[in-house]
């Protein structure tokens, strides 16, 4: 209520009065208003001080568990590193002379087209008299094998199966050396000799070995653990007729003109140019540009490859479309052996876009030639636990350790992710 004087001051003195309620009305708002706002910041602070708590309590777990992992790996790493072997002080010597020259080569050779297959049967007890266990099948050089074994009256019979008879109608024939192995835990082995033998497209039969490699009672007593049979065979396929492709372009005496040296691979003649090699390839520019003798023949042998192979090698190396699932790894071996890198990445291209191999024998391909693209693309398929047993070898020693490691964070990485 205002009152009115004939100078007006009363009326003044209330509406100051009302205006200085309301500033402070206003006032008290805005620190009730602050004191929530500081209770808010306190809270928040608290929060970020128990989220940063939280964050370095999971760091720390997770480190701890990529200590133990890294320190796992470097045991495995360790255990998988070959023994070094020295038969005298010269054995690591310097190129400077052919006779040297052929040493190193011979040494080069020796991987040539071996490998081993390896399969561990389970529940021995079961299999019957007569009855045949198989490996998974595994394909090397485009070649399908198997290791069979089977219960023969009282015998183990061992032997190896070519299942390339079963694909193909065509005929050929494939010379291989091998070596029929079982082995135990406590590393006791039994094994016969090397044998030679030619599987050919008109045998009646898929499989050659031993009859009798061991009585079944000694296997069992020596060599089946918690029911298990652990089986190798050693191979080298030493002549391979009829399995590749016809021949895309000529390297014969009709390219004499063209050609400056004859490489001469089992008993078969490459006219070729050094030139055109050693621009490729790195072993050939030694060799032709280097200080060897063979640098002034016009005659040269190769030694550890197949005519075969090295006909394929030079048709991609001359442009031709040569790789497929059958030469890609005959090729790929001849590229890596004569440090080809344009025939490798030309191998390494058809396996990561055209390949129907499996996942498996890619990422063997790509740890034993370096083909790093590929081994990540493979890595980069793998989903599951079950992807990861999938692509294990028979034998976990036979695993690259740096494909391991890409397993054991893969498999921490899924475990993660189920988790979440």
């Amino acid at each position: 209520m205002t009152m009115k004087t004939s100078d007006g001051n009363e009326e003044k003195t209330i509406d100051n009065t009302v205006s200085e309620r309301t500033i402070e009305k206003v006032l008290d708002m805005l620190l009730d208003k602050q004191k929530n706002l500081e209770k808010s910041s306190l809270e928040i602070v608290e929060k970020l001080r128990l989220c940063d708590e939280k964050i370095d309590k999971l760091s720390n777990e997770h480190q701890e568990k990529f200590d133990l992992i890294q320190s796992k790996l470097n045991e495995i790493v360790e255990t998988l590193k070959p023994t070094k072997f020295v038969e005298s002080d010269n054995s690591t010597v310097t190129v400077d002379s052919t006779q040297d020259f052929q040493k190193n080569e011979e040494m080069t050779s020796t991987s040539g087209k071996s490998f081993v297959l390896k399969h561990t049967f389970n529940n021995v007890s079961s299999i019957k008299n007569q009855e045949d266990r198989y490996s998974e099948m595994e394909e090397h050089f485009g070649v399908p094998w198997q290791i069979g074994i089977r219960q023969w009256d009282g015998f183990l019979s061992f032997y190896l199966r070519n299942l390339f008879r079963d694909a193909n109608e065509k005929k050929w024939e494939t010379e291989v050396e091998y070596e029929l192995k079982i082995v135990s835990p406590n590393c006791r082995e039994k094994k016969e000799e090397r044998t030679t033998k030619s599987f050919k497209s008109d045998d009646t039969v898929s499989g050659w070995g031993s009859l009798k490699f061991i009585e079944w009672n000694q296997l069992n007593k020596d060599f089946v653990v918690d029911d298990c049979l652990c089986a190798e065979i050693a191979m080298k396929m030493k002549k391979m007729t009829g399995i590749y492709k016809d021949n895309l372009r000529s390297f014969d005496k009709t390219m004499e003109e063209c050609a400056d040296v004859v490489l001469v691979v089992n008993d078969e003649k490459f006219f070729v140019s050094k030139l055109y090699l050693a621009t490729h390839s790195s072993y050939f520019k030694t060799l032709f540009l280097g200080k060897f003798n063979e640098a002034n023949k016009t005659e040269i042998k190769l030694s550890g490859i197949d005519a075969d192979d090295f006909q394929n090698y030079l048709e991609v190396l001359y442009g031709e479309q040569a790789i497929n699932e059958i030469t890609v790894e005959g090729i790929l071996m001849v590229a890596d052996m004569y440090d080809t890198t344009f025939v490798i990445q030309k191998c390494e291209t058809f396996l990561q876009r055209k390949s129907k191999k499996t996942m498996k024998k890619k990422l063997q391909l790509s740890s034993r030639y370096n083909l790093d693209a590929l081994k990540k693309q493979c890595l980069g398929e793998i989903k599951s636990v079950a992807d990861i047993k999938s692509l294990i070898p028979g034998d976990i020693h036979d695993l690259d350790p740096s494909i391991m490691a890409e397993f054991l964070l893969k498999a921490l990485s899924v475990h993660d992710s189920n988790e979440m």
